[in-house]
């Protein structure tokens, strides 16, 4: 094979998606941390997945449409780092298929060099022995051995080999992977996907499987978030795509403008994007009667989705494919400035719309929001500028991948890496009387001045910079790094206290107890610091958060 199209393309995606979803636990359990709160496998799957829902409505045998389409689905689906240096990776790969109905090796392969450095440019500060070297030196290798008789079959050989061998190194160039015992999680998922695109060239169909996106199942009766005596106060959800039809005048008559001027008199939210003949619409209505009536003059529906927004804003039952965007509060006018700020938990919606956030993403469990959460999120808050605390170093990107979809000059971005640095922010944070200068001036010198810690129990046995990791004990997670491993939740609480840096300055500390953690550790701990440290002046916060037993912010 010396040429593909986009029907070639589309196929060696999904065969790339079905091989990472034979294979994500695996990937999920190379993350150095040994806790589960940074599953890179379930990130990078969903990020494709968001990729190949793009595709279904795809039937052109144009390369170009279906890289397009490939990429701007994973660019908005993308969560976690590894997710959206891989969604820019694939929109880089767009980006150099433009133009081509179909592709030769060589500019297939000239692309895929686009998409690296796209995928490197997302990242500030780029750090080898990551997925970004299993690209870069995969991608370099493949296009120097090119020959004029290398066929695809052939070059896909190459970049694996490549690949493979750089994801081995990994350890080499990263000391912490090394001492973890683990390769890179992102260059692994990386190489099951191109794995996977090479054996549709090759013929070999991967099985589907299921994927098990590890959210919890349900435990709330649905009449309980709604039911007969519930008023409609949030509206539905509706979600379409659309295809223009010629019998109905569609491609001769469409305006999308028009459609968005008058969807603007039924709700909010309206997310409307035209490629050709196919539109996809996301709106917040009360009257999703007279949205499908309007769209209807046009064309008929590929697919439709309508949710019941009071189940989502209750229970966070909508949408189980993915964490869910929750809005604390509906849509309200047009401001100058508003927050959108990111929690683990339904508890803590509450807590952070009380200090002033307009727009709370509940990012499930595992905290990790993706592009289309921030993005619907940024819409709600409707803002001449908007302040952002994505409260997880995993969903900063994300936040960013964003703010540019949505237009990077009205989103302002505070790299707040925990729930404990968020909260630290967002209570000083004053949008009625201060401007949006002084807010970020605030908010950011508080995370300066916040030192957190967080305590989940190991999954399994590992090692981190010289700290011994058990399976079944207390990691203790100062600011960012692993510092203690203890059999008890107090135990590993007293070891990393004893490590805070200039700890006589700090005068105030707040815990956020999460789901699992009993009253009578409630007791202990409260204890523990009256005893031990009578200086401090200790709020409680019920967190309700999954993964970490206990979070503390320190100031």
């Amino acid at each position: 094979m010396n040429s593909i199209d986009g029907l070639m393309f589309k196929a060696m995606v999904t065969n790339g998606y079905r091989d990472l979803k034979s294979h994500y636990k695996r990937v999920n359990e190379l993350n150095v941390f040994p806790v589960p709160d940074g599953d890179t496998g379930t990130n990078m799957g969903l990020t494709v997945n968001g990729g190949i829902e793009a595709l279904k409505s795809v039937d052109s045998p144009s390369l170009q449409i279906a890289a397009e389409e490939v990429g701007r689905g994973m660019l908005l689906s993308a969560r976690g780092n590894s997710g959206v240096i891989l969604s820019q990776f694939f929109a880089g790969l767009a980006d150099g298929l433009k133009g081509f109905d179909q592709a030769t090796v060589l500019q297939f392969a000239q692309a895929m060099e686009i998409g690296v450095k796209s995928a490197y440019a997302v990242v500030v500060k780029p750090v080898e022995g990551t997925i970004l070297t299993v690209m870069r030196e995969g991608v370099e290798y493949a296009l120097n051995t090119l020959h004029f008789d290398t066929s695809f079959s052939d070059y896909f050989t190459n970049l694996v080999q490549k690949m493979k061998e750089s994801l081995e190194k990994t350890p080499e160039l990263l000391p912490i992977l090394k001492e973890a015992g683990v390769i890179d999680s992102g260059g692994a998922g990386l190489v099951y996907i191109i794995e996977g695109m090479a054996q549709a060239i090759g013929g070999r169909i991967i099985e589907d499987v299921s994927f098990d996106f590890g959210t919890p199942a349900l435990s709330v009766d649905v009449s309980a978030a709604f039911n007969a005596d519930t008023k409609l106060d949030y509206g539905y959800c509706t979600e379409y795509i659309m295809q223009l039809s010629n019998s109905k005048g569609g491609p001769k008559n469409f305006v999308l403008k028009d459609l968005i001027d008058y969807y603007g008199t039924l709700g909010d939210s309206i997310v409307a994007v035209q490629k050709d003949t196919i539109v996809k619409i996301h709106i917040h209505t009360k009257s999703p009667d007279k949205v499908v009536t309007y769209a209807q003059k046009y064309g008929e529906f590929l697919t439709f989705k309508m949710d019941n927004m009071a189940l989502q804003h209750n229970e966070t039952l909508i949408d189980k494919s993915r964490y869910i965007a929750t809005l604390v509060r509906p849509s309200k006018s047009h401001s100058k400035l508003a927050c959108v700020a990111v929690v683990p938990s339904i508890p803590l919606e509450k807590q952070f719309k009380d200090y002033g956030a307009t727009v709370v993403i509940n990012g499930g469990d595992k905290n990790n929001p993706g592009a289309d959460d921030f993005l619907s999120a940024y819409k709600d808050a409707d803002a001449d500028d908007i302040i952002v605390l994505p409260d997880n170093g995993n969903s900063i990107l994300a936040a960013k991948q964003a703010a540019k979809l949505y237009g990077a000059d009205h989103v302002h971005v505070i790299e707040s890496r925990s729930l404990g640095e968020g909260y630290a922010a967002i209570s000083i944070m004053d949008l009625v009387d201060l401007g949006l200068e002084d807010n970020l001036q605030r908010m950011n010198k508080a995370l300066e001045g916040v030192t957190t810690m967080n305590f989940s129990k190991s999954i399994r046995d590992s090692s981190y910079r010289g700290v011994s990791i058990k399976k079944g004990h207390y990691v203790g997670i100062l600011n960012t790094e692993i510092v203690a491993s203890q059999p008890t939740l107090l135990q590993s609480f007293d070891a990393v206290l004893r490590q805070v840096p200039q700890f006589d300055k700090k005068g105030v500390i707040t815990l956020f107890y999460g789901a699992n953690l009993s009253v009578d550790f409630h007791d202990s701990i409260k204890t523990f610091l009256g005893n031990k440290y009578p200086f401090f002046e200790v709020y409680e916060i019920d967190g309700g958060q999954a993964i970490y037993d206990l979070i503390v912010a320190l100031e």
